[in-house]
C-alpha cells in the first residue's frame, strides 16, 4: 500500500455522464447536483469537456463561491487555439486545468485531427504551461490513452513538467485495456520518473474500471476520477460509489466522504439522467440488501448480518428488505422476526404466512418493521378466527 492515508476522489460525472447518448442535463439540475456533491465531502468536480470552455463558464461562475469544492475543466494542447481556452479558464473561475496530450499510437496516427507527431508532444506542454504559468489556476497535464502508449515515450514526456509548473499527472486508461497488474506498475513506473502526483482515471470497456482504479492506488495514485453509477461514454467509468466503499473498507483508506449519502446520491443521478441503474448494481442497487434464501434471512434476521452482508446498509444509506420467494421452508428463517414480534405463530400456520408476506411484497421485498407488523397483524387474524369458532 501507498504510505498516504487519504486518496482524493475527483468526480467526473458531469464531464463523463454527458457524453452519454441522448444526456440532457440542464444548469439548475447541475446546481442541485454539485450541492449534493459538496454535502458528500467531494473537494473536486470535473465540469469541461476539452475545447468546451464556454460551455461550463456558467457552471464554474457557480462553483467558484462554493466553499469545499472547486471546478476544474480541460484544455486540450493539440487546438489551435488553446491560449483561449486557457484564457477562458481564468475567465471562468476555474481552481484548475488539466491540459491533454494525445500519447498512444492509435491517436497520434490521427495527423488531421490531432496535428501532432511524438517528437512535438513534449515541446507543446511545455508552451501550454508556460503560458497558463503565473495565471490563479493549478495545472495538471493528462496523458490520453497513456495505457496503451510505449512506457518510455511516457516517461520521456513526464520527466520535466514538475519543474515546469505541473503539480499533477492525469493517466488515462481511456479504452479500458488496463489490467490491474499492470496499472499497479505504471504507476509505480510514472510516480518514480516524474515525482508528481497521480491521478488515475479509468474506463469500464472490460468491468475492470473500479479494479484498475484500487489498482492505482496500491501503485501510489494519490487521486481517481470517479463518477457517480459509472456513468461515463460507452461502457462507463469507475463508479463513485465501489470505488469509495472499496477504498474505505477493502484498503483502509479514508476519501474524506459522508458515504451516508451514496444511496440518495445515485438515485438523484438516475432522475437527473434518465439512467435507471440495473437492480444488481454494486452498492447501491435496489437487490444489494435483498435476501431471499433461508440461510441468508436467518443469519441476518438473527442478528448476524456480516454472514451474508460485507458492509452495514447505513454506511450507504440503504435499508436491507426480505423476501419470501423460494419453494423452500422459511420456518426456520422466520423464527428471528416472530420472536421479535412478541407473537406466537404455530409451525402449522407459517406456510400460510409466508403467503401474506408473498402477497405483500411489490417486488422489492419487505423491512424488517413491515415483516414483524406482518407477523402481528397475522397473528391478530388467526386469533379472531380462533375465538370466532370456539364460540361458535
Amino acid at each position: 500500500m501507498p504510505s498516504t492515508q487519504k486518496v482524493t476522489l475527483r468526480d467526473t460525472t458531469l464531464r463523463e455522464g454527458i457524453q452519454i447518448p441522448g444526456s440532457r442535463v440542464g444548469i439548475e439540475q447541475k446546481r442541485l447536483f454539485v450541492k449534493m456533491l459538496r454535502q458528500l465531502g467531494m473537494c473536486e468536480v470535473e465540469i469541461g469537456l476539452p475545447d468546451g470552455m464556454e460551455a461550463c463558464a456558467e457552471l464554474a461562475a457557480f462553483i467558484h463561491d462554493m466553499v469545499g469544492i472547486q471546478a476544474s475543466a480541460l484544455v486540450p494542447c493539440y487546438v489551435g487555439h488553446w491560449r483561449r481556452q486557457v484564457d477562458g479558464a481564468v475567465e471562468a473561475g476555474l481552481a484548475r486545468i488539466d491540459i491533454l496530450a494525445p500519447v498512444s499510437d492509435h491517436l497520434l496516427k490521427e495527423y488531421d485531427h490531432y496535428g501532432m507527431a511524438v517528437g512535438d508532444i513534449t515541446g507543446r506542454l511545455g508552451e501550454v504551461i508556460e503560458y497558463a504559468g503565473g495565471r490563479p489556476l493549478r495545472l495538471g497535464v493528462g496523458l490520453i490513452d497513456a495505457c496503451r502508449a510505449p512506457l518510455e515515450r511516457i516517461l520521456e514526456i513526464i520527466r520535466p513538467l514538475g519543474s515546469w509548473g505541473a503539480d499533477r499527472l492525469v493517466i488515462y486508461d481511456s479504452v479500458g485495456t488496463m489490467l490491474p497488474s499492470k496499472m499497479t506498475s505504471l504507476v509505480k513506473e510514472v510516480r518514480r520518473a516524474g515525482g508528481l502526483p497521480v491521478l488515475a482515471h479509468c474506463h469500464n470497456d472490460y468491468g475492470l474500471a473500479t479494479a484498475n482504479t484500487l489498482a492505482a492506488v496500491e501503485g501510489g495514485a494519490e487521486a481517481v476520477d470517479v463518477a457517480v453509477n459509472g456513468l461515463g461514454g460507452r461502457a462507463g467509468n469507475a463508479a463513485l460509489e465501489e470505488v469509495a466503499l472499496a477504498l474505505e473498507n477493502l484498503m483502509g483508506l479514508s476519501t474524506g466522504l459522508n458515504t451516508a449519502m451514496l444511496k440518495d446520491l445515485s438515485a438523484f443521478v438516475e432522475e437527473m439522467t434518465g439512467l435507471r441503474n440495473s437492480p444488481l448494481k454494486p452498492i447501491v442497487g435496489d437487490y444489494c440488501f435483498a435476501h431471499v434464501p433461508v440461510m441468508h434471512v436467518r443469519c441476518i434476521a438473527g442478528g448476524n448480518p456480516a454472514a451474508f452482508e460485507p458492509f452495514a446498509p447505513g454506511q450507504i444509506g440503504a435499508e436491507r428488505r426480505f423476501g419470501f420467494s423460494l419453494a423452500v421452508d422459511y420456518r426456520t428463517a422466520l423464527e428471528p422476526f416472530v420472536h421479535r414480534s412478541g407473537c406466537s405463530i404455530a409451525a402449522s400456520d407459517v406456510p400460510e404466512l409466508v403467503q401474506v408476506l408473498r402477497s405483500r411484497d411489490t417486488g422489492r421485498g419487505l423491512s424488517e418493521p413491515e415483516v414483524i407488523q406482518s407477523i402481528r397483524e397475522f397473528h391478530a387474524g388467526r386469533g379472531d378466527h380462533a375465538d370466532a369458532a370456539a364460540g361458535a
